[in-house]
């Protein structure tokens, strides 16, 4: 099972014994949802202004029961999946900052303030989105917006106690994503980094991760979406890149944009289209709709066979261009 997805869409979670020919499972809008165990996801419900509930679902019984609750009523934020912590963001436009909440231990309280970014792009990908997601073993959460003037740099918190942890050195690293375990953060931008706080920041050899990365579920790779020409953004590729020997390569010389691994050693992507005058699209391509796969070890790309309305592209929001970092149940 894959669920894929993000703030702004539904997340979609998908059997994908087969990848082309997955099978939608379950749509999940309006709230922010995580994988939990077995046939199980868990998400947000606010019940009142002052009590939002993380509801434990079974998607093959249907049952539902409540698992934990916050002091807050929130149905876009970050929490960890056993109901322990939760981080969320509230912007003061009179002082164009951003202030980040986190309830962990029973306490609730403000344990960052970011600058709030100013800017638009008529761009294929947009502006980099918010940051702000805990580390696998919940003891790290990472926050920030890197999306114009008066952005401040990318910014760790220590869960257990609510104080700094790292701040990224400035703001050529304008997004971050963790590993699936343990707390090693990659921060993306015009290189690509990563941060743990026993070895501290490691630049990555190879290629930058340009364009929201997609780490696969045994850690060993990563999908990206790049330009082959930075100073030239006018036709996207996907490329792969090996975390133990450091190296990128492209999939495939042909108009494609946004992979993310669906299980280890396949990807989904989409075919591109150039726009014209009647488009009106942001940026020099825009999606076709059609949705591509490829095995890895084979380098094949065969499209992929959805039933009517399954396909992730039409679940989208007309504003939103990207699927979130995917997730994965175990051996999946």
């Amino acid at each position: 099972m894959v669920m894929t997805g993000g703030r702004g869409v539904a997340d979609l979670i998908y059997d994908v014994t087969d990848p082309l020919h997955p099978r939608l499972i379950c749509s999940i809008a309006n709230t922010t949802a995580h994988l939990f165990t077995g046939d199980t996801f868990v998400y947000l419900k606010p019940v009142s202004p002052a009590e939002t509930d993380v509801i434990l679902h079974s998607i093959g019984s249907g049952n539902e029961s409540r698992v934990a609750s916050f002091p807050t009523a929130q149905s876009f934020a970050a929490f960890t999946p056993d109901g322990s912590s939760l981080a969320y963001t509230v912007a003061d436009e009179s002082t164009y900052t951003v202030k980040v909440y986190l309830f962990s231990q029973g306490k609730l309280g403000v344990v960052h303030t970011y600058g709030e970014p100013i800017g638009d792009c008529i761009c294929r990908f947009g502006l980099p989105q918010q940051v702000l997601s805990f580390s696998p073993d919940g003891q790290y959460l990472v926050d920030g917006w890197v999306a114009g003037k008066g952005a401040t740099p990318i910014t760790v918190i220590r869960v257990a106690d609510g104080t700094t942890a790292y701040t990224a050195p400035d703001l050529s690293y304008f997004s971050a994503l963790w590993d699936h375990a343990g707390h090693r953060l990659f921060l993306v931008g015009n290189t690509t980094a990563s941060w743990t706080p026993e070895a501290g920041l490691a630049t990555l050899p190879g290629g930058p991760w340009t364009y929201f990365p997609s780490i696969s579920p045994d850690g060993a790779e990563a999908a990206y979406s790049a330009y082959p020409d930075p100073n030239n953004q006018v036709q996207p590729r996907v490329y792969l890149y090996d975390l133990r020997g450091g190296t990128s390569r492209l999939l495939v010389d042909k108009l494609r944009a946004e992979v993310r691994f669906v299980k280890d050693g396949w990807v989904w992507y989409d075919e591109e289209k150039l726009c014209t005058t009647a488009d009106q699209c942001a940026g020099s391509t825009t999606p076709t709709g059609r949705e591509f796969a490829m095995q890895l070890s084979t380098g094949i790309e065969q499209p992929v066979a959805f039933a009517p309305g399954e396909d992730s592209a039409s679940h989208r929001s007309e504003y939103s261009w990207i699927a979130a970092s995917p997730e994965y149940w175990p051996n999946s």
